[in-house]
């Protein structure tokens, strides 16, 4: 028999609730480069309303490919190229949402800007986010397992100022884990990578004859644009690629 206290609060229906259909999306996030190092760092996020069914699909492909490798750009090779590629399509051609901040730090240094490495990847993080969640989603953040010291609190951090900035719970939770857990990271390291490319190709620091420059070509097509750089980007509801100036990031 159950008790006065429990019925009352199953027949209370006074507290607000949300729709059982309310929006709702996993966002994979992950970077590109070394803050702290490289000329050209990206970070990038793939949000997906419904992430199994492309995951699905490319585990279906691995079993089809008999690929089980993780995929990374670092790693592309001629011998993995038709893979990444059929990959890459499937993300593409589907209702993914890719969205990513370049910052070139011979023109904008956002650790100069934020004083170091870690508070950089942070603001940029949360940038990205910011701009991209769209009300009233609620959106998971799975992140690549950055490093970083104690003390430096990233998933608190970017949750909280995410939604303090939203004025709403937008993100419910922040979570980090190894890349080689979940195809979903693995799917931005090559999309980050192959945008990164045009962006060094632009300043002479990468071949424009390469496997990787044919690739980066290619998923430029697939998408529907010329080019990523930006006086030759175009967005649109399933691509933003934006570049980092100290405007666009702000201190909390």
């Amino acid at each position: 028999m159950s008790s006065p206290d429990l019925a009352v609060a199953q027949t209370n229906t006074t507290e607000p609730r949300l729709p059982r259909e309310h929006p709702a999306a996993v966002a994979f996030l992950d970077e590109a480069g070394t803050i702290s190092v490289d000329r050209f760092f990206a970070i990038g996020m793939l949000k997906l309303r419904e992430p199994s069914i492309v995951l699905r699909e490319l585990d279906r492909l691995r079993q089809k490919r008999r690929f089980f490798e993780e995929l990374h750009w670092k790693e592309l090779t001629g011998s993995n190229y038709a893979f990444y590629r059929e990959a890459l399509e499937l993300v593409i051609g589907s209702d993914a949402r890719f969205a990513c901040f370049v910052a070139d730090r011979h023109a904008n240094d956002p650790v100069t800007r934020f004083g170091n490495q870690w508070t950089a990847y942070e603001r940029l993080a949360e940038q990205l986010l910011v701009g991209n969640i769209r009300r009233p989603e609620l959106v998971t953040v799975l992140a690549d397992n950055y490093s970083t010291p104690k003390g430096v609190l990233f998933e608190q951090d970017v949750k909280k100022q995410v939604n303090r900035r939203l004025r709403r719970l937008a993100v419910p939770t922040v979570c980090r884990l190894d890349s080689r857990s979940t195809d979903g990271l693995q799917l931005v390291d090559l999309l980050l990578g192959a945008i990164l490319f045009e962006f060094k190709q632009a300043v002479g620091d990468a071949s424009s004859t390469s496997r990787k420059a044919r690739l980066a070509g290619e998923v430029r097509a697939l998408y529907g644009i010329s080019s990523c750089v930006p006086q030759g980007c175009k967005r649109s509801p399933r691509l933003n690629v934006a570049v980092y100036s100290h405007q666009l990031v702000k201190t909390p």
